[in-house]
C-alpha cells in the first residue's frame, strides 16, 4: 500500500460571482482546484513518486488577486492549465489502487469533493483519507488545537528550503512530517474511533445537492438526530436529558447506549445558500469532562432564562403602573 500526501490550491471568486454560480449550479462551489500536488510514499515512508498540474476553472475564471499573491499561480499559467475533467483522470491514473490519502487539515477533500460533484464525477474513490494533523497532535502533545504544517515542521527540526503555499512544495512538506510519525499506528488508532468521531457527516446540504432543511425544527425533528442510532453495535439510542443550545446555532444532546454507554450527539447549524439549514453532525463517547460541560452549559443558560423572565415581568409590572398613573391623572 501506498501513502499520497496531498495538497491543493484553490481560487475564489469575488462574493457576488460566487453566489451567482452556486445559484445557477443549484450546489455549492466555494473555490476552484487550479493547482494539485501530491507525493507518493512506500510502505517505508519513502518518497518514491510526485504529481504536479495546473488546472482551469470553469467558473471562477479570473484569478482572485490574494490567490495569486499567496500561490505565485499567474492568470496566463492558470488560462492554460489542464480542464478539471482531464486533470481528475490524470490524477486518478497516477495514484492508483492501492493507497490512502494523507491531508494536512481537513480542508483539501472536501473542496475536491465538491469540485467533482459540479463536473459530475464520482467521488467515492476519494473516501480513504486520514488527517495528519490529527495524528500529529496525538503522537506529540496530545493536543487538538489545529497546528499549522510550518509548527509541524519545526517541530521536528526539518528545514524549509522550497515556498510555501505551493501545492507540490506543501504536499512534499507533509510528507517529509509523515515520515516523522509513525503512520500506520496512527492509521490504526483513527480507525479504531472510525475517526476522528465515532461518527461524523454532515444532513441537509443543499449547497452539495441534497435537500435542506426548511426550519430548524423540522432539522432537529429528523430520525438521525432525534433517534439516532449507535455507530458500534446499531441499537437505538435513547434520549437523556434536555438539548443544550449554545451560542452559533451549536446543539447538543446527550443519549445512552445500553450496551456501549453514554453518547454524545453536536449538531453545528449552518445556512445553505437558498437559505435552508445544513448541520455538521457528530456523534462521540461522553467522557467525564464532556458531560461536565454539557451540565454546566445547561446550568448557565437555565440561569439565562430565569433572569430573562425576570426582567420581563419587571418591564411589565412598571407597564402597568405607568398605565395606572397615566389613567388616574386622566380622571
Amino acid at each position: 500500500m501506498y501513502y499520497i500526501t496531498l495538497d491543493l490550491e484553490w481560487n475564489q471568486a469575488y462574493a457576488q460571482k460566487a453566489l451567482a454560480v452556486q445559484r445557477q449550479l443549484s450546489s455549492r462551489l466555494r473555490g476552484e482546484v487550479i493547482q494539485i500536488g501530491a507525493v507518493k510514499l512506500d510502505e517505508n515512508m519513502q518518497p518514491c513518486g510526485s504529481y504536479q498540474i495546473i488546472v482551469k476553472p470553469k467558473y471562477f475564471k479570473k484569478l482572485h488577486r490574494h490567490v495569486s499573491e499567496l500561490t505565485g499561480i499567474t492568470q496566463d499559467q492558470m488560462d492554460l492549465g489542464t480542464p478539471f475533467p482531464e486533470a481528475e483522470i490524470s490524477f486518478r491514473k497516477w495514484c492508483g489502487n492501492d493507497f490512502v490519502f494523507l491531508t494536512w487539515g481537513p480542508d483539501d477533500i472536501p473542496m475536491l469533493k465538491e469540485n467533482f460533484n459540479v463536473h459530475g464525477i464520482d467521488s467515492k474513490w476519494l473516501e480513504r483519507v486520514y488527517d495528519l494533523q490529527v495524528i500529529f497532535n496525538r503522537q506529540t502533545d496530545g493536543s487538538s488545537r489545529q497546528r499549522s504544517l510550518e509548527y509541524a515542521m519545526e517541530y521536528f527540526e526539518i528545514p524549509q528550503r522550497l515556498p510555501a503555499h505551493d501545492a507540490l512544495n506543501d504536499a512534499y512538506f507533509t510528507a517529509l512530517v509523515a515520515a516523522k510519525l509513525d503512520v500506520p499506528g496512527g492509521i490504526a488508532a483513527y480507525n479504531s474511533e472510525i475517526g476522528e468521531h465515532l461518527e461524523t457527516s454532515v444532513i441537509g446540504d443543499a449547497d452539495a445537492g441534497e435537500d435542506g432543511y426548511v426550519t430548524i425544527g423540522e432539522l432537529l425533528e429528523d430520525d438521525i438526530v432525534a433517534a439516532p442510532i449507535c455507530p458500534l453495535c446499531r441499537a437505538k439510542l435513547d434520549s437523556v436529558g434536555k438539548p443544550l443550545h449554545s451560542k452559533g446555532q451549536k446543539y447538543t444532546f446527550i443519549y445512552n447506549c445500553k450496551k456501549d454507554g453514554d453518547m454524545i450527539l453536536t449538531l453545528k447549524l449552518h445556512r445553505n445558500f437558498n437559505d435552508t439549514w445544513r448541520a455538521k453532525r457528530t456523534l462521540d463517547k461522553a467522557t467525564d469532562e464532556k458531560l461536565e460541560a454539557y451540565r454546566l452549559g445547561l446550568e448557565k443558560s437555565n440561569i439565562r432564562r430565569k433572569s430573562t423572565k425576570k426582567n420581563y415581568r419587571s418591564k411589565k409590572r412598571v407597564t402597568s403602573v405607568q398605565t395606572s398613573t397615566n389613567a388616574s391623572s386622566g380622571q
